[in-house]
């Protein structure tokens, strides 16, 4: 019986912990999506509070409705024509995407920082910066 409950307890405290370590995942091709196509909806459910926002013309933290609809605003004023994930990982705790965005006539610098949240990870910071050339 002692072997039972012991088992019990190792699965209860063993399955949000896999859960979690598959977020990333989960993040990272949900990113892609949403700068491969120009649409916010594959990481809307990270976006929660506040984030630091730094894009064009915008710069300063923002509730997330407002971060999120910055960044739709992007979407549609620059185009995308490709996207590629340059790099991705751990800062500490922190999850982080780096990738390059090219709208044709511009190239863009984008920097996502994910932080861990009570239940889930979530957007801290976004950074879209053009490219000098």
């Amino acid at each position: 019986m002692k072997m039972n409950h012991f088992f019990l307890l190792l699965l209860l405290v063993c399955l949000p912990a896999l859960g979690f370590s598959q977020q990333p995942q989960q993040i990272k091709k949900g990113f892609v999506t949403a700068f491969s196509h120009g649409d916010t909806g594959p990481i809307e459910n990270y976006f929660k509070g506040f984030v630091d926002v730094n894009i064009p013309g915008e710069k300063g933290f923002f509730s997330d409705t407002k971060a999120k609809w910055l960044l739709q605003n992007f979407f549609q004023k620059y185009k995308v024509k490709e996207f590629s994930l340059k790099e991705n990982g751990f800062s500490g705790n922190n999850y982080y995407l780096i990738g390059q965005y090219n709208s044709g006539t511009t190239k863009w610098n984008i920097y996502f920082l994910f932080s861990p949240g009570k239940h889930d990870f979530q957007i801290q910071q976004m950074d879209i910066e053009q490219i000098k050339k």
